[in-house]
């Protein structure tokens, strides 16, 4: 059996520490080098977007506008997202879920050229009152800029002790734009390695992500109010009797979150087939939007249902209003939410969410009276976004984070994980994947003779380089062959690389025996797709060969096409699961509903 076959049962014996101190050297270099500036560079970007939504345009709006007027802003706002994305054709809407596709899938890399476009139909969809919130665009804008930065860095040959995977740098960046525009670091860096799985985490952002939040948030606070969402006048302490409640409050999150996006599937999809251009669309969507904003002026005296509704959540957790005005708050801003990002709306969807949840805790502070006024409100935005973004860790961090009390990270762990559980895996993010090992999971089953070429291009032992390289390069384009005896025994792996050391005018006599490597990696017919892939990552050549350990002779062939082309069969495969688990899911809901 060939040395390099052996090597795929034993292994390479690595020299231990100092593998582990490369690899930790890579790391400190990464972060300090690439994310902390990233970090800051994101941060003042969203300073800026900050700035001109809130204060150039809302703030201008409601200084120079009465709430009468301000009722008719969301026309404005939705007609020019409309006219901005036909204008430039800007495809999708979407933003944080663009992020999250691009870190699954490196062919389906965030669309640069349609980033500017995309960011000022945002900045219109907010900066005139939709109910929409800044943080998925600020996700978006800080993924958009760091994994740009990223691929210029990895295509410079002088700045290779910066390279890095741009899907990394990728959810780094997201990472600081939520803990700039959240005022939240930890919420931010939680969220970034949260968003890409339901059940699962994207381990490896981790330390980046909390760098590139803690210089993102300290820009922002440089350069903006670094006010809390939620600022509170009270110190929580722990009482048994709110948190045995806190369940059925995370239950009610759960419930609310499936009528939320069930609406919300179904106005995308009659706004996916509505036939009528696109401005046009998003008039009507606008004029509806509108039309609530009336409504809530003539029931609550105050226009609610405009932006992302940070003021309003805040008058819910000071108790300024009834139970029934609480109901009508959280029935009103969720249908708002649902029209505006169903009628074609560019802006983040956590937000909103929050103040949704904050009416429905406020309800549920009205009747179920805890420990501490205002508490309910606050663990209802916990459950109810939990239970929108799948989420177990981050809502429960961000209310703690934004009210600067620790003890709330409890209660609101139980509300969300009774949230997350009612939820059932539906998500408002249609590229969230359910584990982070499903992709290799499948791709450790998948044997190799399934995907390799048999039909090889192979070079004699006893031909010359000179004839070598004229079969390879000028008539097969290849840079390099397997090297196979006459009886069909591998031998090894010729390539161009090693030829350019012989002097050319000593090809005409050498035999190809004299370049060949014959501690290339093998693999058997029976090895899965995973370890083919890793040999691919950890050998010199861009090719594996498949060798039948009785005989040693060459069967297949394999390259990083064919680890692609299975990986995106894997990827498929998990797509057709997401869906019809999600149109099971949706059915249920709404066979329920019929039934009732």
């Amino acid at each position: 059996m060939p040395r390099s076959l052996k090597s795929v049962f034993a292994g390479d014996r690595s020299t231990g520490f100092a593998d582990n101190l490369t690899e930790h050297f890579r790391t400190a270099r990464h972060v300090f080098l690439v994310a902390a500036p990233f970090g800051v560079i994101v941060g003042a970007a969203i300073a800026g977007y900050d700035y001109v939504v809130n204060e150039l345009l809302w703030k201008s709006c409601t200084d120079h506008f009465s709430p009468l007027v301000l009722c008719f802003s969301p026309i404005v706002a939705m007609v020019l997202t409309g006219a901005i994305m036909s204008l430039f054709r800007v495809k999708s809407s979407s933003m944080a879920d663009e992020v999250v596709r691009a870190y699954h899938r490196s062919d389906q890399q965030i669309d640069y050229k349609a980033a500017l476009p995309k960011l000022t139909a945002s900045v219109a969809t907010m900066g005139f009152g939709a109910s929409a919130g800044m943080e998925g665009a600020s996700k978006w804008l800080g993924g958009t800029i760091t994994s740009y930065l990223q691929r210029k860095i990895n295509g410079h040959p002088r700045l290779r002790f910066l390279q890095a995977k741009a899907e990394l740098t990728l959810m780094v960046g997201a990472a600081a734009g939520i803990a700039a525009i959240f005022r939240a670091p930890l919420t931010g860096a939680i969220m970034g390695i949260e968003s890409p799985y339901k059940h699962d985490l994207a381990h490896e952002a981790l330390i980046p992500g909390l760098v590139a939040a803690a210089t993102s948030y300290a820009t922002f606070s440089f350069l903006r109010p670094a006010t809390p969402y939620f600022p509170i006048g009270f110190t929580y302490h722990i009482h048994v009797r709110d948190l045995l409640l806190c369940l059925p409050v995370g239950i009610l999150g759960g419930l609310a979150s499936h009528l939320f996006l069930a609406l919300l599937t179904r106005l995308k999809k009659r706004y996916t087939r509505w036939t009528a251009p696109r401005v046009m669309k998003n008039l009507f969507g606008g004029i509806l939007l509108s039309g609530i904003a009336l409504l809530t002026l003539h029931v609550v005296h105050s226009p609610a249902t405009l932006q992302a509704g940070l003021p309003v959540a805040n008058a819910l957790l000071n108790g300024k209003y009834l139970l029934w005005a609480c109901l009508f708050l959280f029935a009103v801003k969720l249908l708002a939410t649902v029209i505006t990002f169903g009628m074609g709306g560019v802006g983040g969807l956590f937000v909103p969410s929050a103040t949704i949840g904050a009416a429905l805790g406020a309800v549920c502070d009205a009747m179920l009276h805890p420990s501490q006024p205002g508490l309910f409100t606050l663990i209802g935005i916990a459950a109810f976004t939990g239970a929108s973004y799948n989420s177990l860790l981050f809502a429960a961090v961000f209310v703690a984070e934004a009210t600067g009390s620790p003890a709330l990270v409890v209660p609101g762990l139980i509300a969300s994980s009774a949230a997350f559980l009612v939820a059932a895996g539906i998500s408002n993010s249609e590229a969230q994947r359910e584990h982070r090992t499903t992709d290799d999971g499948r791709l450790s089953t998948m044997p190799c003779c399934k995907w390799m070429t048999s039909r090889i291009v192979v070079a004699s032992p006893t031909e010359t380089l000179a004839n070598f390289h004229d079969r390879a390069v000028l008539e097969h384009t290849f840079d390099e062959l397997p090297v196979v005896s006459k009886d069909g025994t591998y031998l090894g792996m010729a390539a161009m690389k090693s030829l350019r050391m012989v002097p050319q005018e000593k090809w005409a006599s050498q035999p190809v025996t004299s370049i060949v490597d014959r501690r290339a990696r093998t693999v058997c017919a029976y090895h899965s797709m995973k370890i083919v892939e890793q040999e691919l990552a950890h050998g010199s050549h861009d090719y594996v060969p498949v060798v039948d350990p009785a005989t040693d002779h060459l069967i297949g062939i394999l390259s990083v096409r064919d680890v692609l082309r299975a990986r995106t069969r894997v990827e498929e495969s998990a797509r057709t699961k997401q869906a019809t688990n999600r149109k099971t899911g949706l059915q249920t809901i709404m066979n329920t509903k019929e039934t009732q």
